[in-house]
């Protein structure tokens, strides 16, 4: 858990949360998980969704009460509107405030030849992302507008940007999030809400099975990154969405930040 606190100018610090509340959604497991964590770690009341609520979620939960934290979970298809209402009247319900939303949930992860890609599971990537990222910053915004500050961290991917194949579907609905934030960051700057849009390249446990099953995979994949190791969700991603999600990254809105080692190389 992350303890130190950065303090700066004008009462801003980077790590303390205390008294902010943030919903994480597909926190069950991976970066969403590492995320809730960071942040209940510096503080934040944390509202965690999946779309499954199981023993891992519990386990989650387990884990933010023994280090101290507060948390609601709910089990949350992120493709139903009402779902996503839900999560939201709830958190307001109970905490009578919401300051941080992090989108992570997403579907389509699977590769797709192009011919057989059909409309369905096109429709379904852009109904899990940018749709219900929408949807959730929509069911913020008032609450954000309200008190004059709010902080969006959304999560697109290198997909997004070519080199992965048989991603179409998945690419398309990621470049949608990220333009969807650039709108966001536009429009809410005003009111003090920052919109920025991470690209990750982190070791999740999808990606270490897929790395361990052929012993050559991960020395293969580290020897494209420029740093010659792939990130951890909790060491790496971690404190880029802390600082985010803080009152330190205020001057900071409409960014892409790529947390994958320098691979990305920047934006196209």
């Amino acid at each position: 858990m992350l303890t130190r606190t950065y303090r700066f100018t004008k009462g801003r610090t980077m790590t303390t949360l205390e008294g902010k509340v943030a919903i994480i959604t597909g926190a069950r497991r991976g970066i969403g998980r590492a995320e809730a964590l960071t942040l209940a770690g510096a503080g934040a009341k944390v509202v965690v969704c999946d779309i499954v609520f199981d023993d891992e979620m519990t386990s989650l939960q387990d884990e933010i009460a023994a280090a101290g934290g507060e948390s609601l979970a709910f089990a949350c298809d992120v493709t139903k509107k009402d779902d996503i209402d839900h999560v939201v009247a709830q958190t307001i319900a109970t905490y009578g405030r919401v300051d941080i939303l992090v989108n992570n949930a997403q579907t389509g992860l699977t590769p797709v030849p192009w011919e057989e890609l059909s409309d369905k599971l096109f429709t379904q990537s852009f109904e899990s992302g940018p749709l219900a990222s929408f949807r959730f910053m929509q069911a913020c915004f008032p609450y954000m507008k309200a008190q004059g500050w709010g902080r969006i961290i959304n999560t697109s991917s290198g997909a997004s940007r070519g080199g992965v194949p048989n991603f179409g579907h998945y690419a398309a609905a990621k470049g949608a999030i990220a333009s969807l934030t650039y709108a966001a960051a536009t429009d809410w700057g005003q009111y003090g809400i920052t919109a920025n849009v991470i690209y990750p390249a982190i070791l999740t446990p999808a990606l270490k099975g897929y790395l361990e099953a052929e012993p050559s995979r991960r020395a293969e994949m580290e020897a494209r990154v420029p740093v010659r190791y792939v990130g951890d969700p909790l060491d790496d991603l971690g404190p880029i969405v802390l600082f985010l999600a803080s009152d330190a990254s205020g001057y900071l809105t409409g960014h892409p930040f790529f947390v994958d080692g320098g691979a990305g190389q920047g934006p196209r």
